[in-house]
């Protein structure tokens, strides 16, 4: 693979992950509009807490190598479930932007393979 394409990729997955922790931040500060968003949708407030911590928990697992997979699944996961509630409420033009990180959360786990630091069997045993 060219290191372009490489550095485009760690660019990327770095962004999505900087904005997923900062969801996340907003969500366990309790930062006014994110509270009443969750409001709305008829959501408690640990709930909201929950997916801040799932978020940035998903977050640091998409930057580490071993785990971007899993991170990328946790995050998909959310997405659907934030897209499912904004189209249960009738707001389907908010339920774009999660749209969008859904397919790039697919492509993630679809793309990124997990590194094999054992280059042989034999270094496995030893």
């Amino acid at each position: 693979m060219n290191k372009w394409w490489a550095y485009a990729g760690w660019i990327g997955i770095v962004v999505i992950a900087l904005l997923f922790i900062q969801a996340g931040v907003l969500k366990l500060i309790g930062e006014q509009t994110t509270v009443e968003g969750f409001e709305q949708m008829g959501y408690p407030a640990w709930f909201r807490i929950a997916i801040g911590v799932l978020e940035i928990t998903g977050a640091i697992a998409l930057i580490i190598r071993a785990s971007s997979r899993y991170g990328a699944v946790l995050l998909a996961s959310i997405m659907v479930g934030a897209i499912l509630s904004v189209l249960l409420k009738g707001q389907a033009g908010e339920g774009i932007l999660p749209a969008l990180f859904l397919c790039f959360l697919i492509w993630i786990a679809v793309v990124r393979k997990p590194t094999n630091r054992c280059k042989s069997k034999e270094t496995m045993i030893s």
